[in-house]
């Protein structure tokens, strides 16, 4: 898929050529094709301006979800670990400010780290998830700004679907007495659904075609196609509001002219 890109950053200094947006991404898939073992990971960091791991660093790292339960049960990979301490870390390095390099950046490492993931996948800064290879998304899914994404139970979102600022999906609750003792219950977010700022999707929730969570809500039970629900707990008040026309022809990108989408 083609990118629209309003400007690359080529120039001449004393220290020779700085790459393009273009050429950091281009060398930076090629490595994810290759396999993002320690080796290429340290490449992928010096892409982004980090310069001080080595391959050792890496392959001694640990992230939070190494140290869960779930991490016992399907733990992390090599090239796993790697590309989810990339995609944590372009948010820490000024090139993470760009959205012509940053939008790109995690849409290829999300078609290696998802376990499904479609075209036109577009993630804002502050976007977290603690296993991705227990995730698939469709078809031009967004995410806004700062969700969080509990997948150790499985998130599945369709085609178009969209998450807002903020947003919080959880897929396992702890027992009262024993906290590493968890129940595992995944979440599905249906094709052209929309939860809006704030809201909070609770383990077990389907949401429909089409349904649309108010700001701020917090969803405990599923809820039906083309149903706003609002408040806590959630409840339906309404069908959507569609202007006469199909759900398939209202504009559901995220970013103006679809930019990164289409």
């Amino acid at each position: 898929m083609k990118q629209k890109r309003y400007f690359t950053c080529t120039k001449s200094t004393d220290k020779g050529i700085v790459m393009t947006i273009d050429e950091r991404l281009k060398q930076f898939e090629q490595l994810a094709n290759d396999g993002m073992n320690s080796q290429n990971a340290v490449r992928a960091f010096s892409l982004i301006g980090i310069n001080d791991y080595t391959a050792q660093d890496l392959q001694s790292f640990r992230l939070w979800g190494d140290y869960m339960p779930m991490g016992d049960i399907d733990p992390y990979t090599e090239v796993q670990r790697n590309l989810h301490i990339l995609w944590d870390s372009i948010d820490r390095v000024p090139l993470g400010v760009n959205c012509n390099f940053a939008v790109p950046f995690r849409q290829i490492i999300a078609k290696k780290l998802f376990k499904k993931c479609g075209d036109g996948f577009v993630a804002n800064e502050g976007c977290r998830f603690n296993y991705g290879h227990r995730l698939e998304v469709g078809d031009n899914v967004s995410w806004n700004a700062g969700c969080y994404i509990d997948t150790k139970g499985g998130v599945k979102m369709g085609d178009f679907a969209m998450l807002t600022e903020y947003v919080k999906i959880f897929t396992h609750s702890h027992s009262e007495h024993d906290h590493m003792q968890r129940e595992y219950n995944g979440v599905e977010i249906g094709a052209y659904a929309k939860v809006y700022t704030n809201a909070t999707i609770l383990p077990g929730v389907k949401l429909g075609k089409g349904a649309v969570v108010g700001t701020g809500a917090i969803v405990t039970k599923s809820v039906d196609d083309f149903t706003l629900v609002t408040g806590i707990p959630a409840k339906a008040q309404r069908l959507r509001k569609f202007d006469g026309e199909n759900i398939e022809e209202m504009n559901q990108y995220m970013m103006k002219e679809g930019l990164f989408q289409k």
